[in-house]
């Protein structure tokens, strides 16, 4: 019987089945070690890819498939292309593996010594570390080292990640911080020269304190938001005036694009000396000069400043203003300088007073406590335009409900004011002059350009009077509009180009000659306003509620 039975098992053993795959199970089925024919192989290969029947496992399927792809004896391991190329993306894959592996590790435990900073090791330490197990063999340098590279990428980036995260954390809490403050408008800042204790400084402050109780301050608003913030001064238009007036800059309710057009729906808030607040409603505002005219209401007590007698162009004088957020008075002293201002109004002097925004509005006094000037804001000086012009432009409103203004097209300084070159030409010209105002301008086309005036011509006199301060010219041009207006009727009539004729001297630049000019002067016009530019307002953004009293 056995020996009927061996002839098929070994006829069996011939089959080109594996363990897994023989049809009557792995116990009939012997492992065959790869020997036979090359054509058995490959139908053994094509029927697994359509069945997908094994249980074998995967190591013993890989040594299979190993077997399955194995060269004739002739040709080695080496010659196979396909196991070349298999070998280098293992290979290319486990350096990929590790060195994502090393990436992470490093980022994850400098990220958690920098949030913590607890740890066995201090920062120092884990980049050692780092840089230690990152090593290239000693024949390669660090620089070559792709791990080192990519470990000073990963370190730069974390660190970039970790300034830019406080930048940010930093910039919300201020935000959270400044929202939650009681107060979230702060306008500018305040400003006060006077408390160093010296003589100068002492005699300061008793001037401060004897016209504080004419100093105010002003908020406009507008849709329930803070505009702008000025200083304001109280003052009478005239000796026969019922109530007292508060003079202040145009900027408070200017709009902010710089046109010449009050804010829309505006509303003004007077800070008075007291503490108390009412509301200031607009009774002038001349925006060629910029200056504004409130009043109050009748029952509120105001004392109003004395008035200088005459235009001051040298001297001490102190810039006043009241801070509108705390009340508090603001003073800086200077003296009156020979400069040039920024802005276009020829008629302005200068101050070395250093004030800001806040301060823009108020009062310029001399150490008698008499107004000599309204101030405006500038970064490096504080122009102010004369008590003179001021209330020669108040005069003409009462008298005509607007300031009779000629236009002459001409821009010029004092000549103390003039640079030393340009001055050294003048006096090679004129070398007995001392006096007069230097022709900076001359627009062409209009009337001072039509009369024969050019550049670098010297203003002598004007209607008989010897000139000396461009705010005294402009002074004698308002007198002269206020007579021609009142001798020719122009409130009724009106006024047309060529009916004032100003009279002047100048001496010409071209031949050093004096020479008589008539300007036939025209109105001036709003494409002809002087310009006042003015930074925005610089407080935090906010919202308050307005209610009308």
């Amino acid at each position: 019987m056995p020996s009927r039975r061996r002839p098929r098992l070994e006829a069996l053993s011939l089959l080109p089945f594996c363990r897994g795959c023989h049809p009557l199970g792995a116990a009939m089925a012997p492992v065959h070690d790869g020997e036979g024919t090359g054509s058995g192989k490959a139908r053994h290969r094509r029927k697994r890819r359509r069945t997908g029947r094994g249980t074998g496992s995967h190591e013993e399927a890989e040594k299979m498939g190993t077997e399955s792809r194995g060269s004739p004896p002739a040709q080695s391991q080496d010659d196979d292309p396909s196991a070349q190329v298999y070998a280098r993306v293992v290979k290319q894959v486990r350096g990929m593996l590790a060195v994502d592996a090393e990436k992470k590790r490093i980022v994850n435990e400098f990220i958690r010594s920098r949030r913590t900073g607890r740890g066995t090791r201090s920062h120092e330490e884990v980049e050692k570390r780092g840089t230690e197990s990152r090593q290239s063999p000693p024949a390669q340098s660090q620089d070559e080292d792709p791990s080192a590279q990519v470990y000073a990428r990963v370190v730069k980036q974390v660190r970039g990640m970790l300034a830019v995260g406080a930048e940010k954390k930093k910039i919300v809490n201020e935000f959270v911080r400044s929202r939650s403050e009681e107060r979230v408008l702060t306008v500018e800042s305040e400003f006060c020269d006077i408390d160093d204790g010296s003589t100068k400084s002492l005699k300061a402050r008793r001037v401060a304190l004897m016209v504080s109780q004419s100093i105010v301050s002003l908020s406009s608003f507008a849709g329930g938001k803070r505009i702008r913030v000025c200083s304001g001064v109280v003052l009478r238009l005239n000796d026969n005036a019922d109530k007292p007036m508060i003079l202040t800059s145009a900027m408070l309710v200017r709009s902010l694009n710089g046109d010449n057009v009050m804010i829309s729906d505006v509303m003004v808030k007077v800070l008075l000396p007291s503490g108390a607040e009412t509301d200031g409603h607009m009774f002038l505002i001349d925006f060629h000069y910029n200056i504004a005219v409130l009043e109050v209401s009748s029952d509120v007590k105001l004392l109003d400043i004395c008035l200088a007698k005459e235009i001051a162009h040298e001297g001490d004088v102190l810039a006043l203003g009241r801070f509108y957020d705390s009340g508090n008075l603001l003073c800086s002293q200077g003296t009156i300088m020979y400069q040039t201002s920024i802005f276009g109004c020829s008629e302005l002097l200068v101050s070395n007073c250093k004030i800001t925004m806040a301060g823009a509005g108020g009062p310029l006094v001399n150490y008698n406590g008499h107004l000599i000037g309204i101030n405006f804001y500038e970064k490096n000086q504080t122009p102010y335009l004369s008590i003179e012009i001021v209330s020669r432009i108040l005069e003409h409103h009462q008298s005509f409900g607007k300031a009779i203004v000629p236009w002459l097209g001409l821009r010029y300084n004092a000549l103390e004011a003039v640079p030393l070159k340009t001055l050294e030409r003048i006096y090679q010209k004129f070398p007995e002059t001392n006096r007069g105002l230097y022709i900076s301008n001359v627009a062409m086309g209009s009337p001072a350009h039509v009369a024969g005036l050019c550049v670098g011509d010297i203003l002598v006199e004007c209607g008989g009077k010897v000139l000396s301060n461009p705010a005294e010219f402009g002074a004698m041009l308002l007198d002269t509009c206020k007579e021609l207006t009142e001798i020719h009727d122009w409130e009724n009539t009106g006024a047309s180009g060529g009916n004032i004729s100003i009279e002047v001297v100048i001496k010409q630049q071209k031949d050093g000659s004096t020479t008589l000019k008539h300007i036939a002067a025209d109105l001036i016009k709003e494409i002809h306003y002087n310009r006042w530019p003015a930074p925005m307002p610089s407080y935090k953004a906010g919202w308050i509620n307005v209610t009308t009293q």
